[in-house]
């Protein structure tokens, strides 16, 4: 059962660079935010800054643990809940919608707004 597991896992990873080579070229000129990894918060921060930026509609900025293959990327957005208690994560842009699990986050802040 172990091997089916880890063969899987493998073949998703292998699986989800194939595609991200795909379409690097809708990815925006723009440069990234970051590429540093930062560090891995603790579930009850990224649970009350989940709570907090779901409740307030809060634009966020989110790196996620599952895109460690690619390098990390910070990326801006909102978080949705759906009537199912699942969490979605839209970026800006409205290029990335992502289903969301708590643990799957790395590292989330809140964007400060920016002023007129």
């Amino acid at each position: 059962m172990e091997f089916n597991q880890a063969t899987l896992k493998q073949f998703g990873t292998h699986l989800q660079a194939s595609y991200q080579k795909m379409v690097d070229f809708e990815v925006p000129a723009a440069d990234p935010v970051s590429t540093a990894a930062l560090p891995q918060m603790p579930h009850f921060q990224i649970k009350n800054f989940l709570e907090q930026a779901l409740t307030k509609d809060l634009n966020v900025t989110v790196q996620f643990n599952d895109f460690d293959h690619g390098g990390q990327t910070t990326i801006k957005g909102h978080f949705k809940q759906r009537h199912n208690d699942q969490i979605i994560f839209t970026t800006d842009d409205h290029k990335l919608i992502h289903l969301v699990t708590a643990n799957a986050i790395r590292y989330i802040a809140i964007t400060p707004q920016k002023q007129s």
